[in-house]
């Protein structure tokens, strides 16, 4: 079976207009081919949920940097997912990020101790999020309904903050925090998760695990997997190094990437919605072996 991976900022949404539109004609031949089209974002549930009625997709999707898989009730057959899968209809769920309350918690933990000024969503009501960062009250909205992550303004010394939360997780049992700058933000935002450290890959990320389990789950149901990944920024890492075929989008901050790259990276030509549109066509011409 072939499956595309792919991030949406930068990638197949335009970051100024957050528009597809460049890549339907991708998107379509995915389509009438039933590929599935995975997305993989640090957006949360709720706009990822929006994303997917636009695009009429109808497949598994990872949310908030890997920090929970979620796929469609009915999706796989029965005994593809184990007993580690949560029901909450209607999907079932594969959480790895520690859970939204626990993360307002350390961040008000940090902003205590270490004197510093970091305002997360939380803090704001979704008027005043659409008013600050720009957007529709209704994706403020969507924005605010975080599980497993916190985005957080911060305009100091970024080693300054990133010291504070190594001393918050030092306090931490078996858990790991992660904070990275947002670079497509117009503000100076930063995102919070953290996880439970894994007994048995101690070094995969969340993000890493939840694409693992979900290419596992596509494996056992039906075999073999030829799979495409996109991305365009750091954290796409975490699909990307899964994929068989890796490509990377030019962006401003593309070139980070590149310090995590594996061998056959390509870059394309391309940026955005665009350059989407260009690699996915591409690769199914490559892969069709001459018919859909």
């Amino acid at each position: 079976m072939r499956l595309v991976l792919t991030s949406l900022d930068g990638s197949l949404l335009d970051l100024e207009s957050n528009s597809y539109g460049a890549a339907r004609q991708a998107l379509a031949a995915l389509e009438r081919r039933s590929i599935p089209l995975v997305l993989y974002s640090l957006r949360t549930r709720a706009q990822l949920e929006h994303v997917r009625r636009q695009l009429h997709l109808e497949h598994p999707f990872i949310c908030e940097d890997g920090s929970a898989v979620y796929v469609p009730e009915h999706y796989f057959p029965a005994g593809i997912l184990d007993e580690r899968w949560q029901h909450r209809p209607p999907y079932y769920v594969y959480a790895l990020g520690l859970p939204y309350a626990r993360l307002r918690s350390i961040l008000q933990q940090v902003r205590q101790d270490s004197r510093l000024d970091l305002i997360g969503f939380g803090d704001w009501t979704a008027s005043e999020l659409a008013a600050a960062a720009g957007i529709p009250l209704e994706e403020a909205e969507r924005a605010q309904q975080r599980e497993y992550s916190e985005i957080f303004s911060y305009s100091g010394d970024p080693e300054t903050l990133r010291e504070a939360f190594a001393q918050q997780e030092a306090n931490l049992t078996q858990h790991l925090l992660r904070v990275r700058q947002l670079h497509f933000s117009s503000l100076p935002q930063w995102y919070l998760t953290g996880w439970v450290q894994p007994v048995t890959e101690p070094h995969f990320s969340p993000g890493e695990e939840a694409v693992r389990r979900l290419l596992d789950c596509y494996q056992r149901h039906l075999g073999p997997v030829q799979s495409l990944g996109i991305g365009c920024s750091p954290p796409d890492v975490a699909f990307l190094r899964w994929a068989e075929r890796k490509v990377v989008l030019p962006s401003p901050i593309a070139d980070s990437l590149w310090n995590e790259a594996l061998p056959q990276w390509q870059l394309a030509q391309l940026p955005g919605p665009e350059g989407w549109n260009e690699v996915v066509l591409t690769w199914l011409e490559e892969t069709d072996h001459g018919g859909e």
